[in-house]
């Protein structure tokens, strides 16, 4: 179908710009026209929660802590020393495929038999690609730009590497060759042979040269447009570009495709969150993420709601594209966007101050303003649990909140700072051991004002018995601040790009009937239909596919 130029907002970091972009149209699976205002869902399910038993409740607050410092260390390296390019050198540099990779066509990584670390703190969203469409479980990922979908390619000597799956070391361990097999049998692999909507981009293209990570060594024509991307988190995925198709159900009722997505078909993934999914459905800032491509087309915005950890797993909330109702009602906050200079796919709001009850802390202003400061400012990210702060600002937040528990026994528990033996109770209101959690807020530009619940600022039942600060310490130079999903749980939240706007509110996440749709549910490798968010877009009804936060 032919495309159509429209005038539409694309913000870059630091950038506002009018962007003439050629989108093709949306194609109706019925062949008539979306309504103007339409939007599309994505349901979100909450995780099960932590284990009863003690040991297993431990290694899962454990395999936490070392999910998001994977996620963190990355961030130095990417940043670099200055802002007068040798960040985007750096950049550069770490995107190109290493001499090790380029040269063979056969992987070999350690496979783990411990707990993995993949399974806590993430969610998921299902979403159908390719023609005929298919169902995958992916990462929802704020922080990043690059959509990627584990794939099963086959060499093409000449053209790109493809997946050697068979030939992963396991150190001749049994467990984690069983491992193996059980991630094998448990991903759904994207085949692009099998869609008739692949298009494959090639190194000779301009649009190759123009996307980030790419490897390409030559402006050959049959060779593929390859990808080397590492993450905060220190992910790995390899593979090459192409053009794929998105099935969706949009706000009347009726399938669509959303065409020309940028995707990338991973022949090669590595890190400790990669068996627990099938990829990545980027919501970050540029012109590749999946979230611009989407609103260049749902109205320039997006919102989702995360479900508290302690959800029941029936329970579903929404990931929504274009105008969504339920954004705005009693005590939506709004303030501006940030699109972190450091950190390019990321964005989040200008922090003014926090306080611990009527008390605000005496944070220095260059925390928070990335004019200033290498490193400074806020992102939010889906894919960290426990927000991190740097020491200017975690040091006065764990001191102010420690002044209200330091009564209480202290306990050791490996990644946290500060445990208390302390039975969290309600709303952190505990009149037996003269416990209150005082409210904490963060303020923002525009007077807008964060206030999460206790239970996101004070987690409770880290071990039996045992609650602790939700806050962790980055590195001196390790910022930006993240803001991760334990603090942003229950809240609905909604990026709007083309006025560079946030807007929150306190919202359970599961107060919207709950329908069948045509959507599918991807669980443990497996479609079904199940229960669908739904809301409405300009007075209609709105259906859903699914998506899970994982432990």
């Amino acid at each position: 179908m032919p495309g159509r130029s429209v005038v539409s907002v694309l913000l870059l970091p630091g950038l506002l710009c009018l962007q003439l972009v050629a989108l093709a149209e949306i194609e109706m699976d019925d062949g008539g026209v979306m309504e103007e205002g339409s939007c599309m869902h994505f349901s979100v399910s909450p995780p099960p929660a932590p284990p009863e038993d003690a040991e297993e409740r431990r290694d899962y607050f454990r395999a936490m802590a070392a999910k998001d410092l994977f996620r963190h260390e990355q961030l130095i390296t990417m940043m670099g020393s200055d802002r007068n390019g040798s960040r985007r050198r750096q950049a550069k540099e770490s995107s190109k495929l290493p001499e090790v990779m380029s040269a063979t066509s056969m992987f070999e990584l350690p496979m783990r038999s411990a707990l993995n670390i993949a399974h806590v703190g993430m969610y998921l969203v299902s979403v159908r690609f390719g023609t005929p469409a298919l169902p995958y479980n992916l990462v929802l990922d704020t922080a990043n730009d690059l959509t990627w979908i584990n794939c099963r390619l086959r060499r093409r000597k000449g053209k790109h590497y493809g997946r050697q799956s068979q030939t992963m070391s396991v150190g001749g361990d049994d467990d984690a060759a069983a491992a193996l097999a059980k991630k094998e049998a448990s991903k759904n692999w994207y085949r692009p042979a099998k869609s008739s909507s692949w298009r494959r981009i090639r190194c000779s293209e301009q649009e190759c040269a123009d996307l980030p990570y790419n490897t390409c060594q030559s402006p050959s024509k049959a060779e593929s447009c390859s990808y080397y991307q590492k993450t905060q988190d220190g992910t790995v995925t390899i593979g090459i570009y192409g053009k794929e198709k998105a099935t969706v159900t949009v706000s009347d009722g009726r399938m669509a495709k959303l065409p020309g997505l940028i995707l990338g078909c991973s022949v090669l993934e590595a890190g400790g969150s990669v068996d627990a999914h099938d990829g990545v459905l980027s919501l970050g800032n540029g012109h590749i993420s999946f979230a611009i491509h989407a609103v260049l087309r749902f109205g320039g915005r997006f919102s989702f709601c995360l479900l508290s950890a302690n959800s029941s797993r029936d329970a579903s909330s929404y990931l929504t594209f274009g105008p969504n109702p339920a954004v705005m009602g009693p005590g939506t906050m709004e303030t501006e966007v940030l699109y972190n200079v450091d950190v390019k796919p990321a964005y989040g709001p200008r922090v003014t101050s926090i306080f611990v009850g009527e008390e605000r802390l005496d944070i220095p202003d260059d925390v928070w303003n990335t004019e200033k400061k290498l490193g400074a400012g806020v992102i939010l990210d889906t894919s960290t649990s426990v927000t991190s702060l740097v020491p200017e600002a975690y040091d006065p937040v764990t001191a102010a909140l420690d002044r209200h528990l330091a009564h209480l026994p202290r306990v050791n528990m490996e990644g946290f700072e500060y445990c208390y033996r302390w039975t969290f109770t309600g709303d952190g209101v505990d009149p037996a051991h003269n416990v209150t959690i005082p409210r904490f807020t963060v303020e923002m530009a525009g007077g807008a004002r964060l206030e999460p619940e206790a239970k996101s600022v004070v987690m409770p039942e880290v071990d039996a018995g045992v609650a602790c600060l939700a806050f962790r310490k980055l590195p001196w130079g390790g910022g930006p601040c993240i803001f991760g999903n334990v603090l942003m749980q229950e809240y609905i939240w909604e990026i709007d790009h083309a006025k560079a706007k946030m807007r929150f509110r306190k919202d359970k996440c599961n107060t919207h009937h709950l329908h069948t749709s045509t959507g599918g549910e991807v669980t443990n490798g497996t479609s079904r239909s199940g229960k669908q968010a739904n809301s409405t877009c300009n007075g209609t009804s709105s259906s859903s596919t699914v998506v899970h936060r994982v432990n």
